[in-house]
C-alpha cells in the first residue's frame, strides 16, 4: 500500500515583506510629528538661551544704574549728564536728566513738525494726538513707547517727559558727574532719567525718584530695557538741531 503525503499550498501573501500603504503612512506621520517635536525643542532651546542672556545682561546693568545714581548723588551741578561707566558688561555709556527740565505732554503735542520729522516720525498728527490724550490722563506715560519710529523711540525720552515743565526744546550743555563738595546732594524727590548703554546696544533706561536713602538712593518709576542700534550722540544732535 502507498502512502502519498499531501502537502497543503498556502497562497504567497502578495506584500509579503513589504510595507503596505497604511503601515507606510503611519510610519510617515512618526516621522514628522518626532521632526515636529525636535524643531520646537530646539525652539524652546533657543529661547531659553536668550531669556538667560537678557537676565544676565539685566542684573549687570541694575549695578550699572546704582553706579549711575550715586555719580548723580555725589555731583553739585544740575547735570544733564554725559559719561562712561566700567562695569562687569564692559564700558557702557551713562546718561542723567532731569525730567522736570523736559517739555511736557501737552506742550509737546504743540510742538513744531519739525521735531517729530527730526525723530522719523510718519505720521506725525496721530502722535500729537496720542501726547494730547496721554497728558489728559493719570498715568505716567513712556514716551518712548507712543510711536513706532525707532529714533523717536531711542531719543524722545530725552526731551519731553511727563514729569516736563517745559514748553520748548532747550540746547544745554551737557557734562560728567564730578564729587562736588564733601556733602551729597541727596535731590530727594527730584525725577530724572538714568540710561545705561552697552557697547552691543543693551540700553536700560529708567525714571527714578530720588529718595534720600544711602541703601536705595532712588526709587524706579518707569523702566524700559531694549537694543539700541545708535548710542546718545544721535539724540544729542537731534536737539540741537531743533532747539
Amino acid at each position: 500500500m502507498s502512502c502519498r503525503a499531501v502537502v497543503s499550498s498556502i497562497p504567497a501573501d502578495p506584500e509579503g515583506g513589504y510595507a503596505t500603504p497604511t503601515a507606510m503612512i503611519f510610519a510617515l506621520t512618526l516621522a514628522l510629528v518626532a521632526a515636529a517635536l525636535v524643531q520646537r525643542s530646539t525652539s524652546l532651546l533657543q529661547l531659553s538661551r536668550a531669556d538667560l542672556g537678557r537676565l544676565q545682561i539685566s542684573y549687570t546693568l541694575d549695578g550699572a544704574q546704582l553706579s549711575a545714581a550715586a555719580a548723580v548723588i555725589r555731583s553739585g551741578a544740575g547735570g544733564p549728564y554725559r559719561w562712561s561707566l566700567s562695569t562687569d558688561a564692559g564700558w557702557v555709556e551713562a546718561v542723567a536728566e532731569a525730567e522736570g527740565d523736559k517739555v511736557g505732554l501737552s506742550a509737546a503735542a504743540k510742538l513744531d513738525d519739525r521735531v517729530f520729522r527730526a525723530m522719523d516720525v510718519s505720521d506725525v498728527d496721530s502722535l500729537k494726538a496720542r501726547l494730547t490724550a496721554a497728558a489728559a490722563g493719570q498715568a505716567i506715560v513712556d514716551v518712548g513707547e507712543l510711536d513706532a519710529a525707532p529714533l523717536w523711540r531711542a531719543c524722545a525720552a530725552t526731551m519731553i517727559s511727563s514729569f516736563g515743565a517745559g514748553s520748548s526744546i532747550q540746547s544745554t550743555q551737557v557734562q560728567q558727574p564730578h564729587m562736588g563738595d564733601l556733602t551729597p546732594a541727596w535731590r530727594v524727590g527730584e525725577v530724572w532719567r538714568m540710561q545705561v548703554t552697552t557697547a552691543a546696544g543693551w540700553r536700560d533706561e529708567r525714571i527714578v525718584r530720588f529718595t534720600g536713602d544711602a541703601l536705595h538712593p532712588a526709587a524706579v518709576v518707569l523702566r524700559r530695557l531694549s537694543r539700541s542700534k545708535g548710542g546718545q550722540g544721535q539724540c544729542d544732535a537731534i536737539i540741537a538741531a531743533v532747539a
